[in-house]
């Protein structure tokens, strides 16, 4: 199978989810709105780009652990956002100009690894 040929930084933050499409997947979602914030409805209710559906709860609190994601509390509701620590925020946010192409390659290769198809 072809490498994908993307930047050096912005390849290996990817490869850290290599093993984590699900997390990688709602990562794309915040790169989509880095400077948004989301409730946990509309965060579980993200669109995935792979077609398949998964359990993204799981995703976000990995994505919390690994401090991608942060929480902020308004008014009792308890909000998500991408990080705006650097240089996660930028790399993450670089996510987004991936091309449809390569997006779909980098997944391809993903499943793979993971035996799936």
């Amino acid at each position: 199978m072809k490498e994908i040929n993307i930047e050096d930084k912005l390849s290996t933050f990817i490869k850290e989810f290599s093993d984590d499409l699900y997390s990688l997947e709602l990562l794309l979602f915040f790169s989509r709105h880095p400077n948004a914030r989301f409730n946990r409805t509309v965060v579980l209710h993200a669109p995935i780009v792979s077609g398949r559906q998964f359990d993204t709860s799981i995703a976000l609190r990995r994505l919390i652990d690994k401090k991608l994601v942060i929480t902020y509390a308004e008014n009792g509701i308890t909000l998500y956002a991408l990080t705006k620590e650097e240089p996660a925020h930028s790399l993450a946010a670089g996510l987004v100009n991936i091309d449809q192409r390569q997006w779909q390659m980098i997944l391809e290769q993903i499943l793979d690894s993971q035996g799936i198809e």
